[in-house]
């Protein structure tokens, strides 16, 4: 696991693009990622790219931030977010969430909205501010 964040991290980095694009690209797929798409995140990526400049590896990339391990705790984190700030009395539970969408729906939608634009921001920061001294520090080194 870790030599394929190390693999992701390195195609990054040796990137074609400017540094925003690049940041921007893993904000976008981190965004999509952590939002509740229910597995469509990397077709969302790919939609998205035809409406705005990106660097797409680095989106992609960004799109794996959420999977089977991550998917679970950014659902409930974004469901205890939303239910905080609209006093949602509704207590989560993983089995039955699906079925009381109705009641949750809300609430998931505010805090993945919340969470997702949190996240994607410090992302956009991070990833620019380490692609800028990367290329700096090994200019040869960048994909083109």
């Amino acid at each position: 696991m870790f030599r394929r964040i190390r693999y992701e991290l390195i195609k990054v980095l040796r990137s074609h693009g400017t540094s925003h694009e690049i940041a921007f690209g893993a904000a976008i797929g981190a965004f999509i990622s952590i939002f509740p798409t229910f597995g469509t995140g990397t077709l969302l990526v790919l939609l998205a790219y035809r409406f705005f400049n990106f660097n797409l590896v680095s989106a992609i990339s960004g799109s794996l931030i959420s999977n089977v391990f991550t998917g679970p705790f950014f659902m409930a984190l974004s469901y205890k977010i939303g239910a905080l700030l609209i006093n949602s009395s509704f207590e989560f539970n993983f089995k039955t969430w699906y079925k009381q969408l109705d009641q949750v729906g809300l609430s998931l939608l505010i805090g993945s909205t919340l969470l997702s634009t949190a996240c994607s921001v410090g992302i956009y920061f991070l990833v620019k501010k380490i692609v800028s001294n990367y290329k700096n520090r090994f200019p040869k080194k960048v994909i083109t």
